[in-house]
């Protein structure tokens, strides 16, 4: 095994662009991981990490991952003792395990509750230092640890903790743990199954829960069989089966290397610590427990400390390979333990790829792109980017020596993984019961549980073979402090200021493209707003770590999506370009002029073309690329979310009308959306298809409906500008959004007009939910009445438990009766506006007449500051039909199981 300062890309993903985000989706940022029971988050952070895993030898294990053994500790001497006290047999097993698992009586947790005795044992014969001693072996199965930040329902079989901080009374912290265990007396599939599914997630626990965590260990034992798990922000690793009850070699050398160890080198980060007060943490404003965090500036400023006040964000910490993102609104420090000073300002700590330019740098460097080739639009940018203070890699005290927090050069001490790996598969036994032994053994039986006349009936279902695992790049501890304390765009509630924030933010994003410039990554957590002393709202857009010059992507091979699902580009979404079509058109034939029985003689006399080859290539399709478009596309389904994926709750203060004719369809409302935002052909052919996104727009309340319109008119101008590059086959320039960008500038401004004075909530706080028309109209809502804002994932959930709501009698069809044309009556004209069922007059129906006397007209050729909304603009076409979607059918789309009629 070799030493190398800097290593080349695996040859099994050497043609894989590993700095980009991989292209699976996270798990660990879906419903089943968040809203989910245990089990389903468990399988989240294995899907997270993949099918398989390295699996390395022992050796490796040892050298690499395993923290040095201290000066004066001898795992031969240790041995000798512990035989000559009797604590291993002549016959070389652990005294106190006379009796392998799989053969004891006793159940498991009184089986392996002797290894706390046999740690205490190996400690006390190796001669250490009992005061420089870091960590114990605990054992308390049944006691589920103290969690501070994440719930979990987990309770490890064992762990090493931290002596000083857990005495034998005191209850287990994850803050605690170095490393958790997890024990089966088996040796079954399902056994190592279950093993593995645990420790992970209680290695996970470990690593979202606390933020000093920079990696984590593991111990599985089933039977007599003993693995040793490693994992950090990049790596998860796992050594080869050893068998604990004979290797004692193995066992002593890991037992003490770990106990003896220091915190940093046991995978705590001594440049973070917890504020105490009576050796209990002390809360901050959010009730999370505050830290001192030590940032060190690349530019050689002075090291300074910061003590966190609240959480902003820290989402980025469930995912297990990844940056691992937390942000905390913090103070400046004197010193360590020093007094507060200065205005808050917001810390950013992460993992970024080791190869990748820093973010802090990356925002010097648009600064400088702007300055020189558009200095009358650099001022404008200032205002709308955040001010770095200082940023720079993190380093951490080893013994006396300063080093980079790296994944590779640190962590595995500058080994590289063995080419000759093994690959470990975390998952043996799948959910529907089938693995390769039991299809060895139906291959041959016969009768078969198949039966006779299936497709499948005699052959039995296979499995792909595994694949060889994630070999992720090596990764870098980084952190950044801005000066600003922004919040999240989902945080604001008036749509105003939401759109407001939405102008600035495409701004920003003209400016960086016609600089050469994408961002890559606009969502809904990159996209933030200041509200400065006068009151005024400031759209701020961050997180810069993806943004690149956009000749770059050019020159690569590869290119992997990058971007937040629910607001990515549907072209990078699918890596290809939709609009693009290079198949030359099919010559026509004259089959129409057959009769069926010379048509049945000419094909059975059919020869094959005289043409034909078997390796004839198909139409060639460019390497797709990310261009400023998807940029745009990103904030267009960012503006999207806040009128589909919301509701109004306040029309200048006051509840908005129940008419039948204006309240739209709440159910069909939040069918759409779960359409838009939970799956990829909803997002497709809203963006594709003519018409899909703008018949969805009646469903909206009257008062919304502007909104939606004028947002179709911006995705018009994408999809026409998508047709023009990739029809036509137009070379991509870093200008191609810019006449899309300033003509949807002037959209979200009409958008920002139109919606003065509403106020959004979640779909559980829609007024529409079992109102009447009129029986509660403009009635004043008191502000405990509104719910909090919710992220983009709790709405989902609010969403689905509306769903569970709806009595199955409640169909959208009866509930949609007063505004549907008689699709089976006489014909009903329908105008720009919706247009209520068909009454016994023919006169039709005026939705602006009757909303002049609710708000002032939108159909005039402005729109003063005080306009309240109102419908669409006349100009565009509504839709022919409303579509017969029941909630039966929403019910099936959230898979939910439907009420019973009459409960």
């Amino acid at each position: 095994m070799e030493r190398k300062p800097e290593s080349p890309a695996h040859p099994r993903i050497a043609e894989t662009k590993l700095s980009e985000t991989p292209l699976a989706r996270k798990a660990t940022s879906t419903d089943a991981y968040l809203q989910g029971n245990t089990n389903a988050r468990r399988k989240a952070v294995i899907e997270d990490i993949g099918e398989t895993i390295p699996e390395v030898s022992v050796k490796y294990f040892l050298e690499a991952l395993v923290p040095q053994l201290r000066r004066g500790l001898s795992v031969d001497k240790t041995i000798k003792k512990l035989k000559s006290k009797g604590a291993i047999t002549p016959d070389g097993h652990w005294a106190l395990f006379s009796v392998s698992p799989g053969k004891a009586e006793p159940v498991e947790d009184v089986y392996f509750q002797p290894l706390v005795d046999v740690a205490k044992s190996i400690v006390s014969q190796s001669g250490g230092n009992a005061n420089s001693q870091l960590l114990t072996l605990v054992q308390r199965p049944r006691e589920k640890p103290m969690a501070y930040v994440r719930s979990s329902e987990t309770k490890p079989d064992g762990c090493f903790v931290l002596k000083s901080k857990t005495p034998d009374a005191a209850r287990l912290r994850w803050q605690d743990m170095a490393l958790c265990a997890e024990y089966k007396k088996q040796d079954r599939l399902k056994d190592r199954d279950d093993n593995v599914a645990k420790v992970l997630w209680s290695m996970h626990q470990c690593m979202r829960e606390d933020a000093r965590h920079r990696f984590v260990y593991g111990m599985t034992i089933e039977n007599e069989t003993m693995r040793l798990w490693f994992s950090s922000r990049a790596d998860t690793f796992v050594s080869k089966e050893i068998n604990w009850r004979t290797d004692h070699e193995t066992v002593v050398h890991f037992f003490l290397a770990m106990m003896y160890a220091n915190e940093a080198e046991v995978g705590w980060d001594p440049t973070i610590a917890y504020v105490l007060q009576d050796g209990e943490f002390v809360p901050g404003e959010d009730g999370a427990p505050q830290l001192e965090i030590l940032v060190q500036d690349e530019s050689r400023k002075p090291d300074v400390w910061y003590r966190t006040h609240r959480v902003l964000a820290d989402h980025g910490a469930h995912g297990g390979p990844g940056r691992g993102t937390r942000v905390w609104e913090a103070y400046e420090l004197t010193g360590q333990h020093g007094e507060k000073r200065g205005n808050p300002v917001a810390l950013k700590d992460s993992w970024i790829d080791h190869n990748r330019p820093k973010e802090g740098q990356t925002m010097e460097d648009i600064h400088t792109s702007v300055k020189q080739s558009n200095p009358k639009d650099y001022k404008r940018l200032q205002k709308s980017l955040l001010t770095v203070l200082r940023h720079g890699a993190v380093s951490v005290q080893i013994g006396r020596r300063w080093e980079v927090d790296h994944t590779r050069d640190l962590m595995r001490r500058e080994f590289d993984v063995p080419p000759d790996h093994g690959s470990f598969k975390l998952r043996e036994l799948y959910e529907d019961g089938i693995n390769s032994e039991n299809i060895k053994s139906m291959e041959s039986s016969f009768p078969s549980n198949a039966g006779t006349g299936h497709h499948r009936s005699h052959a039995p279902q296979q499995r792909p073979s595994t694949p060889a695992p994630r070999l992720h790049h090596p990764r870098v501890h980084y952190r950044i402090v801005f000066k600003e304390v922004c919040v999240r765009i989902c945080d604001l509630t008036s749509l105003e200021d939401i759109f407001r924030v939405l102008i600035h933010a495409l701004i920003v994003l003209t400016i960086i493209h016609g600089a050469g410039w994408i961002h890559r990554d606009i969502s809904s957590g990159n996209v933030l707003a200041e509200r400065l002393p006068d009151g005024t709202i400031v759209g701020k857009v961050t997180d810069f770590e993806y943004a690149m010059r956009f000749g770059d992507t050019q020159s690569e091979r590869h290119e992997m999506r990058t971007g937040t699902e629910d607001f990515m580009a549907v072209e990078v979404e699918c890596m290809k370009y939709l609009y693009f079509d290079n198949q030359p058109a099919v010559a026509p034939n004259n089959a129409s002029t057959y009769s069926l029985d010379e048509l049945e003689d000419a094909a059975f006399q059919s020869q094959a073309p005289a043409d034909a080859k078997p390796d004839q290539p198909g139409p060639k399709r460019p390497a797709f690329r990310y261009n400023p478009l998807h940029d745009v596309e990103s904030l267009w389904w960012l503006s999207t979310y806040f009128v589909f994926n919301k509701v109004v709750v306040l029309v200048n203060g006051l509840k908005p009308s129940m008419d039948a004719e204006l309240k739209g369809s709440y159910n069909m409302q939040l069918f759409y959306a779960s359409q838009l935002f939970w799956t990829q052909r909803g997002r497709e052919w809203a963006i594709t298809k003519p018409g899909e996104f703008s018949e969805e727009v009646i469903h909206l309340h009257a008062v919304a409906r502007p909104a939606g319109y004028l947002l179709d008119k911006m995705r018009r101008l994408l999809h026409d500008q998508y047709k023009l590059i990739e029809e036509t086959l137009a070379p991509i320039t870093q200008t191609v959004a810019s006449n899309v960008s300033k003509g949807m500038v002037l959209e979200l401004g009409r958008i920002m007009a139109s919606v003065r004075g509403l106020t959004i909530g979640e779909f559980k706080d829609d007024p529409r939910r079992g109102h009447f028309a009129n029986k509660t109209a403009n009635t004043a809502l008191r502000p405990d009445q509104i719910s909090h804002p919710m992220t983009k994932t709790e709405g989902k959930q609010a969403m689905i438990e509306e769903a569970s709501n709806i009595d199955e009698s409640d169909d959208d069809s009866l509930e949609l009766e007063p505004i549907m044309p008689l699709f089976l009556g006489e014909q009903t004209t329908r105008d720009a506006s919706p247009s209520p069922r068909p009454s016994s007059t023919s006169q039709l129906w005026d939705l602006k007449v009757e909303m002049e006397s609710i708000m002032p007209p939108f159909f005039g050729e402005e729109v003063t500051r005080d306009a309240s909304p109102s419908p669409g603009p006349s100009s565009v076409p509504q839709p022919s039909g409303l579509k017969g979607r029941t909630t039966s059918k929403l019910k099936s789309m959230l898979k939910l199981k439907p009420k019973p009629k009459g409960k």
